[in-house]
């Protein structure tokens, strides 16, 4: 009985550890192969928010003189009404969203050291401070992370709590996640990644094609 009771434990402990953070619906069709979703929901502090699709676009990678597709990035955000498809006021406009993520699709196996490096210079392009506690925590996540496995989704979420706080968290193409806690504008320096000034032409592709849908 003991042991049956120690196996029951463990498989609902690994069940818990395997939930999604977002729960996915509708269909916004293709891209890369990869099948979008008109919208979505997330749990915050027992909250269920519903999420709409704002938009997605292909993120390419130079290499040499090769152009190699690594992710489509989808975004969604709780409050689409006041999200601004704007160049210069996508970013600004995440202090009216509750809730803010995008989904990375990979297209291709990426090691979680690439992953890293690829955020670390977006934060820099951005004049993040890559020493700042919140900041380096998020990084550390992403490192120990793992590979970004390719047919696998990575997501990154960003909600605005009750005390005023603001969490980050990060679900590796494993389903491991690491939540973050941080100050006002934590979200905002997460998510400059892809809605602020662009690293690569690659990124700001990508964003563009967020901006566009």
């Amino acid at each position: 009985m003991k042991h049956f009771l120690v196996s029951l434990f463990s498989l609902l402990l690994s069940l818990h550890a395997s939930a999604a953070l977002l729960t996915n619906d509708g269909s916004k069709g293709k891209l890369e192969g990869v099948a979008l979703s008109s919208g979505s929901t997330a749990s915050v502090e027992g909250e269920s928010i519903k999420l709409s699709h704002i938009g997605a676009g292909l993120r390419a990678k130079k290499v040499v003189f090769v152009n190699v597709k690594v992710y489509v990035g989808e975004l969604f955000a709780s409050s689409p009404e006041k999200f601004k498809k704007s160049e210069t006021e996508a970013l600004g406009s995440l202090k009216d969203q509750k809730v803010i993520a995008i989904q990375l699709h990979f297209l291709r196996n990426v090691d979680a050291d690439n992953v890293q490096k690829s955020f670390k210079e977006a934060l820099k392009a951005n004049n993040i401070n890559l020493d700042d506690s919140n900041v380096k925590q998020f990084l550390d996540s992403v490192a120990q992370g793992g590979e970004a496995k390719e047919g696998k989704t990575l997501t990154i979420l960003g909600a605005k709590l009750k005390d005023g706080s603001e969490e980050v968290i990060y679900e590796t193409t494993s389903g491991n996640t690491s939540s973050i806690k941080g100050n006002a504008g934590f979200v905002e320096k997460v998510f400059s990644i892809w809605l602020g000034k662009s690293a690569d032409d690659g990124v700001a592709h990508l964003k563009a094609s967020i901006l566009k849908n």
